[in-house]
């Protein structure tokens, strides 16, 4: 659903994707993640298998009643729901997203039944724009003020715990954080990519209002970008770890598991709609996610050559002479 925000834009959104490794031994088959996804009875778990197999749970509505505030230090206040939906791709990463449209409201608290009608949709009363709200939500520490990535994190905590599943990881990579706004108006396309933290990245989408994104698009957008952080985030490390031991010393259980389960799972774009391709392009220029990523293989592959030949090597020393 779209939303009118009291400063002209069409749409002005806010969200926090979290995002890590399933808690299992294995990368899970098609019908366990969409039985391990069936968080709605009723409602149908959207699955792909290619390129890369995705599923994505229906969406979970969350009630919000809490203070914000604005760029400009204006106090404001939040009212209605927050749609939240949890995705499993490639069977082996996991993604708790939440996200919500912010529109102009009322002087004064109606019945919940109003907000209702309007899933996904907060409203705002009080003085300053949705646009500004959404600009401050970015760099936001207040425990009381709007969090989706607390109800992300619960999506995530909810799988993590499933039954389903083992819960014996082949390894515990760090999770991720993307916290993100979008506003939509006349000016273009444009978007600031941010590592806060060891944990938190931050994304501002400018969007032109020609793509005619909707919510869901803008939210499958910032999933996409955060799948291919966390990604970037994880491999590099194990990568480090693996070719900064010393000869002899290096345990590459998890780099197998990095090269069986993960790396192809880059593909940046796949789920990206059609008319918001110019966000990745952007961020393929600045910062170059992929120049980076192709790094980081080469790095890997060069790694095991290396590995190969010094095995070789020491095979031919062991052999008896003659």
């Amino acid at each position: 659903m779209t939303g009118a925000s009291d400063d002209g834009a069409t749409l002005v959104m806010v969200g926090e994707v979290r995002t890590g490794l399933l808690m299992n031994r294995l990368p899970l088959e098609a019908d366990a993640v969409a039985e391990l996804l069936d968080l709605v009875p009723g409602e149908r778990v959207r699955t792909r298998e290619r390129p890369v197999p995705r599923a994505v749970s229906p969406d979970t509505l969350y009630g919000v009643d809490c203070p914000l505030v604005t760029r400009s230090g204006g106090r404001v206040r939040a009212i209605g729901t927050l749609a939240a939906r949890a995705c499993v791709v490639g069977g082996r990463v996991v993604q708790g997203s939440t996200r919500g449209v912010l529109i102009a409201g009322g002087d004064r608290r109606l019945p919940w039944s109003h907000y209702l009608e309007c899933p996904g949709v907060v409203e705002l009363t009080g003085r300053g724009t949705a646009a500004d709200v959404a600009t401050r939500f970015l760099s936001s520490r207040d425990p009381e003020s709007l969090d989706p990535g607390a109800v992300s994190e619960a999506q995530v905590a909810r799988l993590r715990a499933a039954r389903l599943l083992d819960h014996r990881p082949p390894f515990h990579p760090r999770r991720t954080r993307l916290r993100w706004s979008a506003v939509v108006d006349r000016e273009g396309f444009r978007g600031a990519f941010t590592l806060a933290d060891r944990e938190l990245r931050t994304l501002r989408l400018t969007i032109a209002r020609t793509a005619q994104a909707t919510p869901e698009q803008l939210a499958a957008l910032c999933e996409d970008v955060a799948l291919h952080d966390w990604l970037l985030t994880t491999v590099p490390a194990v990568v480090d770890s693996a070719c900064g031991t010393r000869r002899g010393d290096a345990d590459h259980g998890e780099l197998r598991v990095v090269i069986d389960q993960l790396l192809h799972l880059w593909m940046p774009g796949t789920d990206t709609p059609p008319g918001l391709g110019e966000i990745w392009d952007r961020l393929e220029a600045r910062p170059g996610l992929t120049r980076q990523w192709s790094a980081c293989v080469r790095r890997v592959r060069d790694h095991l050559a290396l590995r190969t030949l010094e095995l070789l090597q020491d095979h031919r020393a062991a052999r008896p002479p003659g």
